[in-house]
């Protein structure tokens, strides 16, 4: 199921372990330091594609294991979306992010956009550091700052960026933290409004439980404050992280959460997780449809301006 541009073994969903993550995930992603590449400092990451798709991974201790399961699940990933055309032209970037405030050594990494099998050599320079403070708040908004200042894209891009965590940003990102990583910045600001302009309000953050025991609602009420509220989605599995972000990429493409469902059914996932996926992804579901229904209300005050100006005339 990995595609044809992108063959590597798929680690099988049915592990035995919470997670589901492989052992070679696990030897892969086992670096100690950053390689000097994914450094942030002088560094422009550039998408030619029509849909570029970045995707932010939380590595501090609650969240590691999402990093692995990306990796064991990137090659059906990218396979699905070309199997299912859901795009025809995309390219991934991978970045990762910890707690400038706490003193993550690596707090702030970034991959560059990849097609294929590429981007294993990208999520395989990924340093899992598993820090972080336990402060619900994790740096994000770093990353998001970046991606302001240091992503570029066509034109007629239509981009599209994935959180991938279980607390909340810092509400400023501050202008010495980003000096320091090599972002231009002029002062503490918060970067979430001009990243859901840049990226035409597809920000997308997938909340974990906190620390993988409940979701906690101010942490779910300050996402739903920075971003459209449907663009909330709680991850109620942590292996359905890829049926999630298939599904909303699929729901941006103007399909139906009804052939989501099915599409999830052939690739052999069980109702259990089809539930879980579906509850998630409602919200949105009804907001994009909603979006690809005509303007009723224009449509009816069409007819009456028309019905007003044929009166009287024989038609």
């Amino acid at each position: 199921m990995g595609g044809s541009s992108y063959s590597r073994d798929v680690y099988s969903s049915s592990s035995s372990s919470s997670w589901g993550t492989s052992s070679t995930s696990v030897t892969k992603l086992s670096n100690n330091t950053l390689d000097g590449s994914m450094k942030s400092n002088g560094k422009v990451i550039k998408s030619t594609s029509k849909n570029p798709i970045v995707i932010v991974l939380d590595v501090t201790g609650s969240n590691i294991d999402f990093a692995r399961l990306v990796y064991d699940k990137m090659p059906m990933f990218y396979g699905q979306i070309e199997e299912k055309q859901y795009l025809k032209d995309f390219d991934i970037a991978i970045l990762a992010i910890g707690d400038v405030g706490m003193g993550d050594s690596y707090p702030l990494q970034i991959g560059d956009f990849a097609k294929g099998i590429e981007i294993d050599s990208w999520l395989e320079r990924l340093v899992l550091e598993g820090h972080g403070g336990g402060n619900r708040r994790e740096s994000y908004e770093l990353a998001a700052h970046y991606l302001n200042e240091c992503c570029e894209f066509e034109k007629d891009a239509e981009p599209i960026v994935f959180f991938i965590g279980d607390e909340a940003a810092y509400d400023e990102v501050k202008k010495k933290e980003a000096d320091e990583y090599g972002i231009p910045c002029s002062q503490n600001h918060d970067p979430f409004p001009k990243l859901i302009e840049k990226f035409d309000n597809n920000v997308f953050m997938l909340l974990n439980k906190y620390c993988g025991r409940d979701f906690e609602s101010d942490i779910t009420n300050f996402w739903q404050r920075k971003l459209p509220s449907e663009h909330t989605i709680k991850i109620k599995e942590e292996k359905s992280i890829v049926d999630l972000m298939l599904g909303i990429i699929a729901l941006l493409n103007k399909r139906r959460l009804a052939a989501i469902e099915t599409d999830m059914l052939l690739r052999g996932q069980t109702h259990a997780r089809l539930t879980n996926v579906r509850d998630s992804l409602l919200e949105l579901s009804r907001s994009t449809e909603l979006a690809a229904v005509p303007n009723i209300n224009t449509d009816v005050m069409s007819l009456k301006k028309t019905n007003k100006a044929n009166k009287g005339k024989r038609i």
